[in-house]
């Protein structure tokens, strides 16, 4: 498996027609797409700044999509070590990374824990998501695990 950073937002619409959500979240700061063998696309993750305004924007990446085609818990947790490994090399100034799994889509975490990220948490489910701003709507009312990890 090869990893690419990409610059180009057409990675964007790959991941929302094979993500769960159907849809990509604004401002990503870096695109990877990752390559089989023959040089196909397989998979590729979002990283952007923490959704979160309590935690630092400067220091933190938030993975915020991973889609992976095929057999995913192995492919997923190999692509979370490179694409830290490119995140050090590449983003020094980062210094934690955080993630969340949805718990309505009965992810458990399992590729972030295989790679060594620790669970921090949950989100609470308080009822003002996107839905009370018009013409959006949020897809996964459920509560999040969240895990963080050094790059």
């Amino acid at each position: 498996m090869r990893l690419n950073e990409v610059h180009a937002t057409e990675l964007d619409a790959w991941i929302a027609e094979r993500h769960y959500l159907g849809n990509v979240p604004a401002g990503a700061v870096l695109r990877l797409e990752f390559l089989d063998e023959a040089g196909q696309r397989i998979g590729a993750m979002l990283w952007g700044r923490s959704t979160s305004p309590k935690l630092d924007q400067r220091k933190l990446l938030q993975l915020t999509r991973i889609v992976f085609e095929g057999e995913i818990h192995c492919r997923c947790s190999r692509a979370l070590s490179m694409a830290r490994k490119y995140i050090r090399k590449n983003l020094p100034d980062i210094k934690g990374l955080i993630t969340y799994a949805s718990s309505a889509q009965e992810h458990k975490g399992m590729v972030y824990l295989a790679d060594g990220w620790f669970p921090i948490g949950q989100t609470v489910v308080n009822g003002k998501g996107w839905e009370n701003r018009a013409g959006r709507e949020n897809r996964d009312m459920g509560v999040k695990l969240r895990f963080a990890r050094s790059p």
